[in-house]
């Protein structure tokens, strides 16, 4: 087994509603063929979340990557499905659902645990002059995890806060 020391999170640059009816091992089907034919040998990722926080499988973590130039060696690329148009200094719900979000924080942590060499957690962005993945990982990882239950409460608080009796 290679030797882990940081995540790499990228997004896919699809559009928040590409393919949404076909099944996650579809999608990745799909991004595994746009790989192929940049000549590589599999898909770039070791992991992809599709917008309803479905975790798939790509690339086995046993081999290196093809997801940032010079920085493959020793780590584990996570990507989300959407971030199409998207910029670095893009905050994460403006690209990416709940589910994602969720399942992010999950897969990182696992991957923390499995793998306690894994320090850093980095974006695309960190490596390359690029939007992807479309936020900064960073403010991203050191926000407290949202809820629905807590983005209704928040905006319900918002709208009655602006009431006048």
């Amino acid at each position: 087994m290679r030797d882990l020391t940081e995540i790499i999170v990228h997004c896919t640059a699809t559009c928040p509603n590409w393919c949404e009816v076909q099944k996650t091992a579809t999608k990745l089907g799909k991004i595994k063929h746009w790989h192929l034919d940049l000549g590589w040998t599999d898909i770039g990722y070791h992991f992809v979340i599709d917008r309803d926080g479905t975790l798939a499988t790509g690339r086995p973590l046993a081999r290196m990557g093809a997801h940032v130039k010079g920085h493959n060696e020793d780590t584990v690329g996570v990507a989300l499905m959407g971030g199409h148009g998207s910029a670095a200094t893009d905050v994460f719900s403006n690209h990416f659902t709940i589910e994602q979000g969720r399942a992010l924080r999950r897969r990182i942590a696992g991957l923390k645990d499995q793998y306690p060499a894994i320090k850093t957690v980095s974006g695309h962005n960190e490596y390359a002059v690029k939007g992807c993945p479309g936020f900064d990982v960073a403010s991203f990882l050191n926000a407290a995890p949202t809820s629905f239950r807590a983005a209704l409460i928040k905006l319900l608080c918002t709208f009655f806060k602006g009431l006048k009796p």
